[in-house]
């Protein structure tokens, strides 16, 4: 009798203590949250998470982060915390770490198991810490995935699974989509471990989020990071560099990199302020800082010169630059230096500057191209150019590699000048076949122009036929053709060339003298004075004498 009433005690005691919940039930709750998370293209995402530190650090499913332009996350107690940082992501195994703006707030969490699990333990799943069991255990690299007792709840992906203790050991996984599929378990150690990297300032699985990621703790690494988010627009770029300025004040990265966003973004005033802010820091950097502010000034100055304001001048640029090399005389700044003083028409100033470059470790073959053009502004002789041309072409030997194509293209043009059509046809010929996408119908013609001058017919008919090939609809092509063909007696392709011409502008004046005398040539009077006459109503002199005469 007594021990069917104590049995009974006990199982009401066991009732009772089970309906209340493991004592750390009401904690896991108020940890638990809500995420929000807004889409770039307006919907919402919503998914579970819960807080993992006391800072307002949190875990959640990836997915709705990974196309977000903001999000947030709701307590239990209805507050709303805006999330503003990516801690760490792994898009494989669908999870996240996210910082919450928690104000004055210490955010409510359990602790964080230590330990990894084993196979049959209990283990309790929120909201209502319904009890479960860990039937197998699998490996995620160092850390663990779990196979749980119950079937996966699509709506408990991204709670968290407690231990007996009240420790946190793993996040809930979205279910496979077989139907009956058992809950799986990503142990929460690695969540924990997840970090930005510098490498992924620009990670293809967050291209399209607008929600910052945290820079990483390390210096050097926090610095790659600002260097490799440079593609990223100029606000996201900005975002970046404030936070690398709250965590490394004294160093110069994080006041360049915003001072540069905030010019993209045409904020000139402020950039301006950024840069001075900087220089204040006395981080003994400074050349660094005013070759910077130089360069964007100079650079805004050329490209938005109805937009800057009154300050950012030519002139300023000139001074920032002076200053930095008076810091530090380094060839580069030197280089910039006469960039300025040529686009301020210094051109004297500007030639010494990049010629006393040449006799440094810095000589390069841009260098004898920038005193070319110093020295063309300045109306210099053509055999001085022609020497610069060949100081340049210099550093390449033959077979010519791809990087000398701009110097053999511009070496061509000034030999044309000089009347050396033969070896400026050389230099066009090397730089064909250095640079064969960017030929145009334009480099053909005037390739087969200097072949004419040289009595290169063959090859001049197969430019001016390349050039055709490439812009089938200009006139002056097919009536360049038709001329040449006619030199060479080929009289049909000469009135064949000419007729296209005309088909493609009538009102082409050359076209119709030059159809009008292949006409003549053939015997064809009727015909050739119907084109000269059309000729010399256009207004073309030439076709009137020749129609007098015939």
């Amino acid at each position: 009798m007594y021990r069917k009433i104590l049995f009974l005690l006990l199982s009401t005691a066991f009732t009772t203590s089970f309906a209340a919940g493991p004592k750390w039930a009401k904690q896991a709750t108020k940890c638990m949250l809500t995420l929000q998370a807004i889409q770039q293209r307006g919907d919402t995402l919503s998914a579970n998470a819960f807080f993992t530190d006391e800072d307002g650090s949190l875990v959640a499913p990836f997915k709705p982060i990974q196309n977000a332009r903001s999000a947030w996350v709701t307590d239990a107690s209805g507050n709303r915390f805006e999330v503003n940082r990516i801690l760490g992501f792994n898009s494989t195994y669908d999870v996240v770490r996210l910082h919450a703006d928690m104000g004055k707030k210490k955010s409510v969490t359990l602790p964080i198991a230590t330990t990894q699990p084993t196979k049959g333990q209990a283990v309790y799943l929120m909201p209502q810490a319904n009890t479960d069991e860990i039937t197998q255990v699998e490996r995620a690299g160092d850390y663990g995935y779990y196979t749980l007792q119950s079937l996966a709840n699509p709506s408990a992906a991204g709670t968290p699974v407690i231990n007996a203790d009240g420790q946190i050991v793993a996040i809930l996984q979205a279910p496979v989509s077989a139907a009956k599929a058992p809950n799986y378990a990503l142990d929460i150690r690695l969540a924990q471990s997840l970090s930005i990297r510098a490498i992924d300032a620009n990670h293809n699985d967050l291209r399209q989020c607008g929600i910052p990621k945290q820079l990483p703790a390390d210096e050097a690494q926090a610095t790659s990071f600002l260097y490799l988010s440079n593609s990223l627009d100029a606000p996201m770029r900005q975002a970046y560099a404030d936070q690398f300025i709250q965590m490394f004040p004294q160093s110069i990265t994080g006041y360049v990199q915003k001072a540069e966003a905030q010019a993209l973004n045409r904020q000139y005033a402020q950039s301006f302020q950024t840069y001075d802010e900087g220089i204040r820091q006395k981080t003994g950097q400074d050349d660094e800082i005013l070759y910077s502010r130089s360069r964007v000034i100079y650079n805004n100055v050329l490209q938005n010169p109805q937009e800057v304001p009154e300050n950012w001048t030519l002139q300023q640029a000139l001074t920032d630059i002076e200053e930095a090399k008076a810091v530090n005389p380094l060839p580069l700044y030197s280089i910039h230096e006469a960039n300025i003083r040529y686009a301020l028409k210094q051109y004297a100033e500007a030639y010494d500057i990049y010629m006393g470059i040449t006799r440094t470790p810095m000589r390069s073959p841009e260098l004898f191209l920038y005193a070319w053009q110093c020295k063309q502004a300045m109306g210099a002789d053509k055999q001085d150019l022609l020497a610069l041309n060949d100081s340049a072409v210099a550093f390449f030997s033959k077979p010519y590699p791809t990087e000398a194509a701009p110097y053999l293209l511009l070496r061509s043009q000034t030999l044309q000048e000089l009347g050396r059509v033969r070896e400026a046809i050389n230099d066009l010929n090397d730089y064909e076949h250095l640079a064969p996408n960017q030929v145009t119908a334009k480099f053909y013609y005037q390739r087969e122009q200097l072949e004419v001058q040289t009595r290169m017919y063959a090859p001049a008919v197969n430019d001016i036929q390349r050039a055709i090939q490439l812009q089938p609809d200009e006139p002056l092509l097919h009536a360049e053709l038709s001329a040449l063909l006619f030199r060479l007696r080929d009289l049909d392709g000469a009135i064949n060339a000419s007729k296209r011409a005309i088909s493609l502008d009538d009102a082409f004046p050359d076209a119709h003298r030059l159809l009008g005398v292949c006409l003549r040539e053939k015997g064809d009077k009727a015909g050739a004075r119907k084109h000269l006459q059309r000729a010399v109503e256009l207004g073309d002199a030439m076709a009137k004498d020749i129609l007098e005469k015939l």
